[in-house]
């Protein structure tokens, strides 16, 4: 879109996130109070999915340093990247 001049003076990244970082917490806070409650109007059966695979929250070389999984039940392998790395069941 900015190629074809649909947006003029678009933000860059920094100047983006800068300014959403200076939004208060009050219009946080009601931003999601409106996504919840429009969310339970759209969905009244209150059926949700849940799904439990591992997450890697830290690789093996920071393991030690680790402070909020750091016991040996939290250590995963992810094959595909051929890597062992903290993981937690989302």
């Amino acid at each position: 879109m900015v190629e074809h001049n649909y947006l003029k003076n678009l933000l860059r990244k920094s100047r983006f996130n800068r300014r959403l970082h200076n939004i208060g917490e009050p219009i946080w806070m009601f931003l999601f109070q409106v996504r919840a409650q429009t969310f339970n109007e759209l969905n009244p059966g209150q059926e949700y999915i849940l799904d439990s695979f591992p997450v890697p929250v830290c690789d093996n070389i920071r393991i030690d340093r680790c402070q909020i999984y750091n016991k040996e039940e939290y250590r995963g392998y992810i094959a595909s990247k051929k890597r062992y790395c903290t993981t937690r069941k989302s």
